[in-house]
Parts: C-alpha cells; sequence; structure tokens
C-alpha cells in the first residue's frame, strides 16, 4: 500500500466543487476497471451530494455524469449527510466497475457529503484516536489496540443509521430487478466521497459489509437476508467498491490492517489524492504524529497536467495505449 503516483490522472479541488479532470493518459494499474471516465462521474457524484437534492438538477455537472439521484439523508445529530445516485449500464457502455462495452448491469453510488456546516468542521476537529467500537464489527474479531479518529467514527454511524435502512430498500429493489432480467445482469455498489465525505464513505462501507456480508467465526463471508424482507431468494449484496477524493488518513496501522484484510476483504480501496490540496498538505504531519494510516492505495495525481472537465475522450484510443 505504498503511494503511488500517476502523472496522466487529474484532479481538481475547488471551494465548492471537487471534480476529476479527464487525464490526458491513463496509466496500467490494479484499479484498470475504474477507468478515467468514470473516476471523473464518481469525482461528479461526490460533488453533486454537496448539493441539496433538489439542486442536484441544476448543477453544470449533472447533465454529464448520468447518474440519477434516487435519494438524500442526513444525519440529524452529526449532520453528516449522503445521495444515493443509479448508474445504469446497457451493453453498449459500461458499469463503474467494469471495463469492457459488453458489461450489463446497475451500479448503486452512495456519495457522501464533504464538509459543509459548522457541525461538520467540528466532526473534522475530533481528531483523537478513540478505541473502534462502533464500527459494527464483531468485538471478538476487532484487535484491541485498533484505534479510529473520532468524528469519523461518530459521524459515519450516525450516517449508516439514516442510510441503512434507504439502502436496503434499493438494492432489494435493484436484485429483483436484475434477478428478473437475466442472471448475467451484475448489482454494484461504490462509496464515494470528498474530504469528510471521503471519511464517512469508507466507514459506511465497513458497515455496509458488517450489515450485508456477515463474516462468520470461521473468516467465512455470509450473504445475509434481513428478517424485515420477506422474499424467497437471498439476494446478492456485493462487496463494495471504495473511491475517495482528497481523503484524511483516519485510523492507526493496527485499525487499517484489521479494514484491508478483513473487514473489507474483497473489496478494491482507492485514495485518489495531489500535493496541491491544502487540506492534506496542513494535516499530513499532524496524522504521522499520531500514527494515522490509509487503509487502501493512495494514488498521488499530477494536479499541473489538466485536460478540460467536459473534453472527449476517446476510450478505444487510451486501451491502445496500454
Amino acid at each position: 500500500h505504498r503511494n503511488r503516483k500517476i502523472s496522466g490522472l487529474t484532479t481538481a479541488y475547488t471551494t465548492l466543487l471537487h471534480v476529476v479532470l479527464l487525464p490526458r493518459t491513463f496509466v496500467a494499474t490494479a484499479f484498470n476497471s475504474l477507468s478515467p471516465t468514470n473516476l471523473r462521474r464518481l469525482a461528479e457524484a461526490s460533488s453533486l451530494s454537496y448539493l441539496s437534492f433538489d439542486r442536484i438538477p441544476t448543477s453544470p455537472y449533472y447533465p454529464s455524469c448520468q447518474l440519477e439521484p434516487l435519494l438524500q439523508v442526513v444525519d440529524p445529530a452529526s449532520e453528516s449527510g449522503a445521495t444515493i445516485f443509479l448508474e445504469k449500464a446497457t451493453p453498449s457502455s459500461s458499469t463503474v466497475l467494469s471495463s469492457t462495452s459488453s458489461a450489463r448491469g446497475q451500479t448503486i453510488i452512495v456519495a457522501c457529503r464533504g464538509s459543509a456546516n459548522p457541525k461538520n468542521f467540528g466532526t473534522n476537529l475530533k481528531f483523537k484516536l478513540v478505541p473502534a467500537t462502533k464500527l459494527s464489527q464483531n468485538p471478538n474479531h476487532m484487535p484491541p489496540d485498533a484505534t479510529i479518529h473520532e468524528g469519523f467514527q461518530d459521524a459515519s454511524l450516525g450516517l449508516w443509521k439514516v442510510l441503512c435502512p434507504q439502502l436496503i430498500n434499493i438494492l432489494d429493489d435493484k436484485n429483483q430487478v436484475t434477478s428478473a432480467e437475466s442472471k448475467e445482469e451484475n448489482l454494484e455498489v461504490v462509496f464515494t466521497g470528498h474530504s469528510l465525505g471521503a471519511a464517512t464513505a469508507l466507514l459506511c462501507s465497513v458497515h455496509y459489509n458488517s450489515y450485508f456480508r456477515r463474516k462468520d467465526s470461521d473468516g467465512a463471508t455470509t450473504i445475509t437476508k434481513h428478517d424485515t424482507i420477506a422474499k424467497a431468494t437471498i439476494f446478492s449484496y456485493p462487496a463494495p467498491t471504495i473511491v475517495t477524493f482528497g481523503g484524511p488518513k483516519l485510523c492507526n496501522t493496527i485499525l487499517a490492517q484489521y479494514l484491508r484484510t478483513y473487514a473489507l476483504e474483497g473489496s478494491q480501496i482507492l485514495h485518489l489524492v495531489h500535493d496541491k490540496d491544502p487540506i492534506l498538505a496542513n494535516n499530513q504531519k499532524l496524522w504521522d504524529s499520531l500514527g494515522f494510516e490509509n487503509v487502501g492505495v493512495e494514488m498521488e495525481c499530477d494536479p499541473n497536467q489538466v485536460a478540460l472537465p467536459h473534453c472527449g475522450v476517446d476510450e478505444t484510443e487510451i486501451k491502445k495505449k496500454k
């Protein structure tokens, strides 16, 4: 999980909207399935999550993102929020997670909002490392010395409580649709977000796995069926993918290793950052002194090689260059 620099993948963080700009080149990595266009789409979802639900269609990014906002939730205690989007894939277009043009299925994107009010900024300042006791994990599995950013742990728990019932309804509805249409249909789930939203997205994905993909005592993953859902078939709840933008480090090494190897086993976890981000630059020494570590793979983007945010890129040509 060393830092990896991608010279062609560019992110730009502005005051209000934080959008990945299309790259001029794309370097092959372990995350090949996350194409430049799809990474931009996730960044646009993260940007749109800053807006109230009724304002999302008015954003200049809305027409190009090809995402349908389904609903928005806010935790009343921490005032952290999230917007759930649906990306529909057709035989002629790829899903967020699939790089093949023949892929078919639906992608649910949970975009967690970054700091947008005083309570959110207060959450950021609660950076004391505390025991990781609120991540919906089996206490017998959690390492005793696992610690986490206090504010992010509390905010993600509050957000998950309002997000979970809505996500259950959406996933079960989409499971019914894909099961009825074709066994080849794939349901995919992505958690994304910027800054504070990056932290809550990562931790909500942990809650998601604990709720939908329970680990048994022998380490095997069991896809859970909920008592509140009377269905004849146990639906498929896929392992989530996590893509964050300008996100903070949020836990110690012990918890980071536990999350990537156990709680989020089977998930791709990608942190996109760049060295011109003032929040990351100003806090790096603090995080290092406190022993914070990234959970996933950090990819450093080059902020000096930008492309227009809505220019066309021929992905066929990109593939030829690999």
